[in-house]
């Protein structure tokens, strides 16, 4: 998959549960007894980046909340 461009916290949320999505899917095919696909990431592997987006748009909700800027934005050049 791309790298993420979402930096919004729902964005971020949304992107968490589709991740989620794909790990349980594929644990579920891997169950049953399908090869997974050439490349793919394993389903720990999904599961731990869907935490990890989870995790960053909450604690990015909160700095919105309290007014500080959210976690991972580019800086611009010069001002």
């Amino acid at each position: 998959m791309a790298e993420s461009k979402k930096r919004s916290p729902s964005g971020l949320l949304s992107e968490a549960a589709k991740k989620a999505g794909k790990a349980v899917g594929d644990a579920a095919k891997m169950a049953v007894g399908k090869e997974p696909a050439r490349g793919s990431k394993s389903p720990a592997g999904n599961l731990s980046e869907a935490a990890k987006k989870a995790g960053r748009a909450v604690g990015d909700a909160a700095r919105a909340v309290v007014g500080v800027r959210p976690s991972r934005v580019k800086k611009s050049g010069s001002k």
